[in-house]
C-alpha cells in the first residue's frame, strides 16, 4: 500500500490574509528608480523570512543599500560611500527610494520616500552632497529627522546597529568588536525602547560613583 504524502510547509498567503501577518516595521514593499543598477524595479517581500538569491554583481546588496538609505540611513552606515548622490545611476539625474511599511493595529499605514537629486548638495570632499536628498512620507515632504524618528521610535527599526543590519562592507567592523561592544549593542538590538542598554549603563554610572566617593 502507498502511503499519501503530506506536506508540512505551510500554506501560501495571499491578499488581505497575507497582509494580516506582516508584523509592525515589516517592509511590505520596496520601490527603486535610477537606484545603481535598477532602472525603474518593485518588490514585494513576504511577512516571514526573504532570501535573496543570484550569481555576483546581480544587485543583491543594491536592495540592502537602498533599504538603509531609504529608511533614513546614510552612505558611512553602508560602509560604501560618503555621499548618497554616488547611488544614482549613472548618467541620471535622479534616483528615488520609496518604502512601505506594515502599519501597527488600527494605524495608517507609512510610506516613506527618498529623492536623491545629482544637481543638489553641497560639493566637495568633505561636503558629502548634504541637503542632496527630499525625504516624503505619505506623500508630505518632510525633514530627515521625521523619517528617523518615525522608523526609530514608531516601529524600533535600528538601522544602525550592526546586531540587526549587517552590510557586506562593514562584516570586517562586526568582526572587530570586543566582548564589551558585543554585549552592549546585543543589549541594544534587543529591546526596542533601549531599557536593557539603559539600565546596564545606569549600573556602570552607579558604579562609577561609588568608587569616586571612597
Amino acid at each position: 500500500m502507498s502511503e499519501e504524502l503530506v506536506s508540512s510547509s505551510p500554506p501560501r498567503l495571499t491578499g488581505e490574509d497575507k497582509l494580516r501577518h506582516y508584523k509592525p516595521g515589516s517592509i511590505r514593499r520596496v520601490k527603486l528608480k535610477n537606484f545603481l543598477t535598477y532602472v525603474d524595479v518593485e518588490f514585494n517581500p513576504g511577512p516571514r523570512l526573504n532570501v535573496v538569491i543570484g550569481p555576483n554583481g546581480t544587485g543583491k546588496s543594491t536592495i540592502l543599500c537602498a533599504i538603509c538609505l531609504g529608511l533614513g540611513g546614510q552612505p558611512p552606515l553602508l560602509g560604501r560611500a560618503d555621499d548618497a548622490r554616488t547611488f544614482i545611476m549613472h548618467e541620471k539625474q535622479i534616483a528615488s527610494i520609496e518604502i512601505e511599511i506594515a502599519p501597527h493595529v488600527d494605524q495608517p499605514t507609512h510610506i516613506i520616500q527618498r529623492v536623491i537629486d545629482r544637481s543638489k548638495g553641497a560639493i566637495g570632499r568633505s561636503a558629502r552632497g548634504k541637503a542632496a536628498s527630499t525625504y516624503f512620507i505619505n506623500g508630505k515632504e518632510v525633514k530627515v529627522k521625521d523619517v528617523e524618528e518615525l522608523v526609530s521610535e514608531t516601529y524600533k527599526i535600528a538601522i544602525d546597529n550592526l546586531c540587526t543590519f549587517l552590510p557586506q562592507d562593514r562584516v570586517g567592523s562586526f568582526s572587530g568588536f570586543d566582548s564589551k561592544q558585543l554585549l552592549m549593542e546585543t543589549e541594544k538590538s534587543v529591546s526596542g525602547t533601549k531599557h536593557l542598554y539603559n539600565e546596564h549603563q545606569r549600573l556602570i554610572q552607579l558604579e562609577d560613583e561609588m568608587k569616586n566617593s571612597d
